[in-house]
């Protein structure tokens, strides 16, 4: 096996009772890597994810993933409405350190540093005793996207980020990502409706319908005329073969 692989998905179907969410996928993912996940709703993103994650049992196959592999997870919809949600931003993000230790959980003087670094990586330092519930949405996928991070994960998985962001949210967003993979060198799987506005950010793209139907880089996707509804449609598309 490539030593760059850190995880590989072998032959792996998950299923539920007799139905088959996920059928026969094989793929690797390599250190460094920005990875677009993508189909419909019920495509098996979601499903591979867990099992990538430990949470569903893997029905066939295998999924080998590095010795002492960290994996950073950003679930889904995970903002919050109630702006009388007492957590602070400190507090919210050490779930990201005490979730996984074991009793007495309680924070120490270089885990709170750990924590100001983070939101200082993130450009929110300033929020570290503001109430979750009192920031605006971009505010809080930077605050959630910290308690990801402030584990020093080597794999960051990001389940549909920026689904409540507007355009101008989701392009800085994709920046921050970009930014955490080229100077931290953190792999990024990113499941995502948002093809289009991720495609400057990512260097590879798996499309799942219960089965992998691509596996290549975005231009390749983009070209593609049978499985892709974007051909043509991205920025970079409309700039070539035009002459000045």
């Amino acid at each position: 096996m490539d030593r760059d692989v850190v995880v590989n998905i072998e032959n792996v179907t998950v299923r539920y009772h007799h139905f088959e969410a996920v059928k026969n996928i094989s793929f690797d993912v390599k250190k460094g890597d920005v990875i677009a996940l993508i189909g419909a709703n019920g495509s098996g993103k979601t499903t591979l994810i867990k099992a990538l994650l430990g949470l569903l049992r893997v029905s066939q196959g295998t999924i080998w993933k590095a010795d002492g592999l960290q994996i950073g997870y950003l679930p889904q919809n995970t903002s919050l409405q109630d702006r009388f949600f007492p957590a602070t931003v400190e507090e919210v993000v050490s779930i990201g350190l005490l979730a996984k230790r074991k009793f007495p959980k309680f924070l120490n003087r270089d885990d709170r540093k750990k924590i100001l670094q983070t939101l200082d990586m993130l450009r929110i330092p300033h929020l570290l005793k503001k109430r979750i519930g009192e920031l605006s949405g971009g505010q809080q996928q930077r605050v959630l996207l910290a308690r990801a991070l402030v584990s020093a994960p080597e794999i960051l998985i990001l389940d549909e980020p920026t689904s409540a962001l507007d355009h101008s949210m989701r392009k800085h967003f994709f920046e921050i990502v970009k930014k955490l993979n080229e100077k931290l060198n953190i792999t990024v799987i990113l499941v995502t409706h948002d093809i289009v506005s991720a495609g400057d950010y990512i260097n590879r793209v798996v499309y799942l319908d219960q089965v992998i139907k691509f596996n290549d880089t975005f231009d390749a996707f983009c070209e593609h005329p049978e499985l892709s509804p974007f051909v043509h449609t991205h920025p970079l598309k409309h700039t070539e073969g035009v002459k000045s």
